[in-house]
């Protein structure tokens, strides 16, 4: 395959892909997407207080604190006290809420899968186990420039 420049063109369709295939992943989910993202950002990054949940959301603090309720109560968080702050409170997965990101993540994935086998002809799959790498780093330059 002859190596292409990607273009403005080309960065607004990748963007617009990605997109719309995450989309259309998260509309098989029963979970609320605002429940599986704060799961996601405990999973990866650790115990966070309230306010720090609800700066990577991009929610109001309200809504990050009924968020962590309807989880605590389902037993995917619990919170304990803040370490370095005496009247913080920290949130944190459970066994129940590794189980259920790492449930969420396999789920996802075999989706993708499935189709990709349906879909696309084994060099289209090739690509896209190239493409990943790529992705990898394209995100990790994105988000270096937002720093």
């Amino acid at each position: 395959m002859a190596l292409r420049d990607f273009t403005l063109d080309d960065a607004n369709a990748l963007r617009r892909a990605i997109g719309d295939s995450t989309r259309a992943v998260r509309r098989t989910e029963t979970t609320p997407e605002g429940q599986v993202e704060t799961l996601g950002f405990l999973a990866r990054d650790g115990a966070q207080s309230i306010a720090a949940l609800a700066r990577l959301r991009r929610v109001r603090h309200q809504s990050m604190r009924v968020t962590v309720a309807d989880l605590e109560a389902q037993g995917l968080v619990e919170r304990s006290p803040d370490p370095t702050d005496a009247r913080g409170v920290l949130v944190a997965l459970t066994d129940a809420g590794r189980q259920t990101v790492e449930d969420l993540r396999l789920r996802r994935s075999a989706r993708v899968l499935d189709a990709a086998e349906r879909a696309l002809t084994p060099g289209e799959r090739s690509t896209l186990a190239h493409a990943a790498d790529a992705l990898v780093k394209l995100t990790a330059a994105l988000e270096a420039d937002g720093r």
